[in-house]
C-alpha cells in the first residue's frame, strides 16, 4: 500500500515537473503599439491576427486597447506572420516573427498605419425647384427643373397653378372664367391665336422659366371684361456669347418630342429663339353635356 502510494506521488511529481517545463517552453509574448502614421494618434480596437509563416491559417488574434497597445502570448515556438486590420487604414503585414527558446518575447515597437481616407475637394450642390410667389397684383409660378415637367407641355404647367384649370380641349380658365388673356413674354403670341389655347400644347414645359398670373391688371393692359392675364415667360440664357440647350423626349404611350433653346447675348443685346416639336397619342375618353337657353 505504501509502495503504491509512493509510486503515485512520484508520478504526480513527474507530471507536475513536465507541466512546468511545458508551460515554460511556451511562455512567449508578442507586443506592439499601433499609431496613425500622420497624426501619431493611438489606434484602438484594431484587429491583430497571427498566421503561421507563409500560411493563411489563422492561429490566434486579439484587438488593440484604447492606448493602441496589443499583447499576444502563449504561442508555441516557431515563425509567424502578423496582419493588422482597421477600418479607414491600409492592411499592415509583418512577416517572419520568430519565437524561440533564446528569444521568447518580441517587441514590435510602434507600428504606423497608413490612412486610406481621401480628402475630397469641396462640392457645391445647387438646386432649382418650383415655387409659387404671391405679390400684390399677381402670382408668379417658377417652373424650375422638376422631373415632373419633363415631357409635359405648357398646358400641364398651367394646370398645376392654383386657380388655373385646363380642360381636355386645352381651354384655359382662371377662377372659373374662360375670359382670360394669355401672353408669351408679355406679348400676344401665335400659340394662342387662330388655333386658340390648344396651341399651348405645342410649347414644351422645359422652355418655360415662369408663369405670371395677373388677377388685377394695371392700366397698361386692356383688362375690361377679363378675368385676368396669364403671362408665360420663356427661358433666356444669362451667359454672354452663344449658348443653348437641346432636349429630346420619348415615352409610352406615344409621347415624343424635341426642344431647342438658342441664345446669343453680348452686352445689352440679347437674341433668343425657342423651338419645340411634340407628338402625343394618348388613349382617352370624353363626355360632354350642354344645354342652351
Amino acid at each position: 500500500m505504501n509502495k503504491t502510494t509512493n509510486l503515485m506521488v512520484l508520478i504526480l511529481i513527474l507530471l507536475g515537473f513536465q507541466a512546468t517545463i511545458f508551460a515554460a517552453k511556451f511562455d512567449t509574448k508578442i507586443i506592439g503599439e499601433l499609431r496613425d502614421g500622420k497624426s501619431n494618434e493611438k489606434i484602438g480596437f484594431a484587429n491583430v491576427i497571427v498566421f503561421h509563416a507563409g500560411d493563411s491559417v489563422q492561429v490566434t488574434g486579439t484587438a488593440s486597447g484604447l492606448d493602441g497597445s496589443f499583447l499576444i502570448e502563449n504561442l508555441p515556438y516557431g515563425t509567424y506572420d502578423l496582419a493588422i486590420y482597421m477600418m479607414g487604414y491600409e492592411k499592415k503585414n509583418i512577416e517572419k516573427i520568430e519565437l524561440k527558446n533564446s528569444k521568447p518575447n518580441v517587441n514590435l515597437g510602434t507600428i504606423a498605419l497608413t490612412s486610406t481616407v481621401m480628402v475630397l475637394s469641396e462640392v457645391g450642390v445647387t438646386a432649382e425647384r418650383s415655387k409659387l410667389e404671391l405679390t400684390l397684383d399677381k402670382k408668379v409660378f417658377t417652373v424650375g427643373k422638376d422631373l415632373a415637367n419633363t415631357g409635359s407641355s405648357a398646358t400641364d404647367v398651367l394646370n398645376d397653378i392654383p386657380s388655373v384649370t385646363v380642360d381636355i380641349d386645352g381651354n384655359v380658365s382662371l377662377r372659373g372664367s374662360s375670359n382670360v388673356t394669355i401672353l408669351v413674354d408679355g406679348k400676344p403670341s401665335g400659340l394662342v391665336g387662330i388655333t386658340g389655347t390648344a396651341g399651348l400644347r405645342l410649347l414644351s414645359a422645359n422652355l418655360i422659366d415662369r408663369v405670371e398670373v395677373i388677377t388685377n391688371p394695371s392700366a397698361r393692359y386692356d383688362a375690361e371684361g377679363m378675368a385676368g392675364i396669364i403671362n408665360i415667360v420663356l427661358k433666356k440664357e444669362r451667359q454672354s456669347g452663344v449658348n443653348g440647350s437641346i432636349d429630346l423626349i420619348t415615352g409610352y404611350p406615344s409621347n415624343h418630342g424635341a426642344a431647342l433653346n438658342l441664345n446669343y447675348r453680348k452686352n445689352k443685346l440679347n437674341l433668343f429663339t425657342n423651338y419645340g416639336f411634340r407628338y402625343q397619342n394618348f388613349p382617352g375618353k370624353g363626355e360632354y353635356y350642354q344645354e342652351f337657353y
